[in-house]
């Protein structure tokens, strides 16, 4: 109400009975009334879209924030029907890798029909996309499938999977690794890469064949150089934080018996510290953007939060089972409930008190990302996942 205007509370009683009013007098009123107010609700519901900073009209797969916030790197769903034997044909998948700008300026970086290249024919779905802190380059996770052949034919079946991680410059250039021979630019059976902030360095998890654990490794492919990061150690999760070269990890014995240790990784130095030992690891462990929290759902319900300079003490947090990303402040967690890949609503957890508060007038989302520098959250619409980008509440 502005200044200077009163209202009676008569004036508020009479505006209170002008519905019931018209609904008496006239029922064919009562319905062109109703309808009135069906089409102004319908005229405000693409108020809430046309409220997005950006959208993309691609199927988003996966897509990442650069690290100014500024672009997103996405890989797009292509799928088409292809040969891949002399009298057979399958549906056969090759994302490409795209570049978007806040400002809409949209820039194809990888043409996914040139991506992965062999002999016989190859159906990729890229998984993650991780751009650098120095911005100059990316890490391309993939999930392979290779038509094998078999008396020069391809018989339903004979598919071979795989996962490997591509190494790329910012602009979708492959960067080939020192050493290999032919030339190539992939990490086979690598997942979860990141380059750490050397710019030369990538860090990734790889597991052993029959084992439920992984071991974590470093490669510089630019002198071919690398290696385990720590010998015979085996880990349940691992969480980077690449802008500070370091990590956090869920460690185990290989036969999975002993203690549960949280323990920090020095990525430089390859060395490892304990950080507690743990009641119970229920998955998704994650590290504060300043690298002084990390978090982990202890159990189905709940989220333990450690500080690194303190760990003993922990703080829970009663929250649904899902994935959550740190704010850059440190003092709220964002929620999408269920597991990956179910659509769901989006909720702040503000710490340390637990309270909870919907975002984005509580619409249900297929999968998020907050920028690095905290104004922007990026989410894919279920379904077809059209990305969009709305100012972070």
């Amino acid at each position: 109400m502005k200044r200077g205007h009163q209202t009676s509370p008569h004036a508020h009683r009479a505006r209170r009975n002008v519905l019931p009013a018209i609904l008496r007098a006239s029922p064919s009123a009562g319905v062109a009334l109703a309808a009135l107010v069906a089409l102004a609700f319908l005229a405000a519901a693409p108020v809430l879209a046309q409220q997005a900073k950006l959208t993309v009209n691609d199927d988003c797969t996966v897509f990442a924030f650069s690290p100014d916030g500024q672009r997103i790197v996405y890989a797009a769903r292509r799928v088409s029907e292809e040969k891949i034997a002399r009298d057979k044909r399958s549906l056969v998948e090759h994302d490409s890798i795209w570049q978007v700008t806040l400002n809409g300026h949209k820039k194809r970086l990888v043409d996914g029909k040139k991506l992965v290249k062999g002999r016989v024919p190859v159906s990729f779905q890229i998984q993650a996309i991780r751009i650098a802190p120095d911005d100059r380059h990316m890490t391309v996770q993939l999930a392979t499938r290779t038509f094998l052949p078999r008396d020069r034919n391809f018989e339903a079946g004979s598919v071979r999977g795989a996962e490997l991680t591509d190494l790329m410059t910012a602009d979708g250039k492959e960067i080939n690794i020192a050493g290999t021979s032919p030339a190539n630019s992939a990490i086979f059976g690598a997942t979860n890469a990141a380059w750490i902030s050397d710019g030369e360095t990538v860090v990734y998890m790889t597991q052993p064949r029959g084992s439920l654990l992984y071991r974590i490794a470093y490669l510089r492919p630019m002198g071919g150089t690398g290696g385990p990061i720590l010998h015979d150690h085996y880990y349940a999760a691992v969480a980077w934080n690449p802008a500070h070269n370091a990590g956090v990890a869920i460690e185990r014995n290989p036969d999975l018996s002993g203690p549960i240790r949280l323990v920090w990784i020095d990525l430089i130095n390859k060395t490892e510290r304990d950080l507690a030992t743990l009641a119970g690891f229920a998955g998704h462990l994650t590290v504060s953007r300043d690298a002084t929290q990390v978090a982990y759902f202890r159990d189905g319900d709940t989220i333990e939060i450690r500080s690194i300079a303190n760990p003993e003490k922990p703080l829970d947090i009663k929250a649904p089972f899902g994935r959550y990303e740190w704010a850059p402040d440190g003092k709220h967690l964002l929620l999408k409930r269920g597991p990956n890949g179910q659509t769901n609503q989006l909720v702040w957890i503000s710490l340390p008190s637990g309270q909870f508060e919907d975002v984005l007038h509580g619409l249900i989302y297929h999968d998020f990302h907050i920028s690095p520098d905290g104004r922007w959250v990026g989410v894919t619409e279920p379904g077809f996942q059209m990305l969009k980008v709305f100012p972070l509440p």
